[in-house]
C-alpha cells in the first residue's frame, strides 16, 4: 500500500460528529441548509439541526434498514426508501403519521425529487414510480430488463433517467411515456445526466464508464479502470466529470469538444477504494474506504486542497447547500460537518 503524505495545514476543521445507530445509507440537507436527514441501515431516520448536529427528530423509518433519504428541495418534506418495499414521505412541521408509497418489489433502493420539487420518482426493483409531494400516484414505468440500478432527472424536471443491465430509458415524468432507448450491453451500476442537458453517462460494471451525447445520439466508452465504477459527480455547470473506480479518481473535461481521445485528470491520494463523489462549487470531495475524505480542485495543478480523517470507511458525502462545508457519514455509524469554507475560492 503506498504511504500518503498529508500536511497538518491541509486538515480540515470539525465543525461537529456524532454517532447514529448504524451504517450510515444517506445524507441529504434541507433547502435551506438548516437540517441534515441521516438514513441508517438500522432502519432509522435522524433529522439533525446543521449548525450543532443534535437530533431534532427521530424516526423508525424501515424494518429491515433504509437505503436513502432526500429532503423536498423547498417545503420541510423528507422522502426515504427501505428494505421493507416502501417509501414514506415525512412531514417536519408536525406529528402527523407518514405518508406511504408503495413500492414493487422487497426494497426502494433508490429515489430523487424533482429539481423543482414537483415530483418524486422512486424506483423498485424493475419499475420505477413518480409522485406528487402530497403522496399521489402520478405514473409508473417498467419493466425495465433488470433491476434499476440508477435514477437521474434532467435539469428542467420534465424527464428522467433510468439504467439497469442492458442501457437507459429516458422517461416524460408526468405520462410516463418511453421518450428514448440508450442501449449497451452490459450491466450499467450508476447513472448521471449532466447539468447542460448533453450527455447522460453510465458507471459499468466491467471497469468502464459510458457516455452518450444526446444531443447526436453518440456514445463513447472509456476503459482502463482497475475496477467496477458506481461513483459519479458532475460540477454544477458540467463542465467536469468526477468517476472512480478504485482508489484513483478520473476527472473527464466535458468543455468544448467533450472527453473523446483526451486524457483525463488523475487524481490519487486514497489507499483504498473511492466510495462517494460530490461538486460544490468547482471543488469535488471524495470519501474512500480508508476513512480517507479529499478536497479537490480539478483544474489546478496541485489539485489536493485538503482532507479529514475517519476512523472507517467513508459510505456518503453532501455538500452543506451554501458549498462552505461538508456532512460525511462512513460505515460506523458517525457522522461528521467538514468546515471547508478557508480552502476554497
Amino acid at each position: 500500500m503506498r504511504p500518503v503524505q498529508l500536511s497538518p495545514r491541509e486538515q480540515l476543521p470539525r465543525r461537529w460528529h456524532t454517532r447514529v445507530d448504524d451504517y450510515v445509507t444517506g445524507l441529504s440537507f434541507s433547502g435551506d441548509g438548516g437540517l441534515l436527514a441521516v438514513a441508517a441501515a438500522s432502519g432509522s431516520v435522524a433529522v439533525l439541526g446543521a449548525g450543532d448536529g443534535q437530533v431534532q427528530r427521530a424516526f423508525a423509518a424501515h424494518t429491515h434498514g433504509a437505503m436513502n433519504v432526500a429532503f423536498h428541495p423547498r417545503r420541510p418534506l423528507l422522502a426515504s426508501g427501505g428494505q421493507d418495499g416502501v417509501a414514506r414521505l415525512w412531514k417536519l412541521g408536525g406529528d402527523a403519521a407518514p405518508i406511504e408509497l408503495s413500492g414493487d418489489a422487497q426494497w426502494v433502493e433508490h429515489l430523487a425529487w424533482s429539481p423543482d420539487g414537483d415530483l418524486l420518482v422512486t424506483a423498485s426493483g424493475r419499475h420505477a414510480r413518480v409522485w406528487k409531494p402530497g403522496g399521489v400516484a402520478v405514473t409508473r414505468v417498467g419493466p425495465h430488463a433488470s433491476t434499476i440500478s440508477g435514477i437521474a432527472w434532467s435539469r428542467g424536471g420534465d424527464r428522467f433517467a433510468v439504467s439497469c443491465y442492458g442501457g437507459v430509458s429516458i422517461w416524460s415524468a408526468r405520462a410516463g411515456k418511453l421518450l428514448r432507448t440508450l442501449e449497451w450491453k452490459g450491466s450499467l451500476l450508476s447513472v448521471a445526466w449532466s447539468p447542460s442537458g448533453n450527455y447522460v453517462v453510465c458507471g459499468c460494471q466491467d471497469a468502464s464508464v459510458h457516455f452518450w451525447r444526446l444531443t447526436t445520439g453518440e456514445d463513447s466508452q472509456m476503459s482502463g479502470y482497475p475496477q467496477k465504477v458506481e461513483a459519479l459527480a458532475y460540477d454544477a455547470r458540467g463542465d467536469w466529470l468526477a468517476t472512480a473506480g478504485g482508489v484513483d479518481i478520473a476527472v473527464w473535461d466535458l468543455r468544448g469538444p467533450g472527453p473523446e481521445g483526451r486524457e483525463p485528470v488523475q487524481l490519487g491520494t486514497h489507499r483504498k477504494p473511492v466510495r462517494a463523489l460530490a461538486f460544490a462549487r468547482t471543488a469535488l470531495a471524495s470519501g474512500g474506504d480508508d476513512g480517507l475524505v479529499c478536497l479537490w480542485r480539478p483544474s489546478r495543478s496541485d489539485a489536493r486542497l485538503a482532507f479529514a480523517l475517519h476512523d472507517a470507511g467513508i459510505s456518503r458525502l453532501a455538500w452543506h447547500p451554501d458549498g462552505t462545508c461538508i456532512a460525511v457519514g462512513d460505515a460506523d455509524g458517525t457522522v461528521a460537518l467538514w468546515d471547508a469554507q478557508s480552502f476554497l475560492p
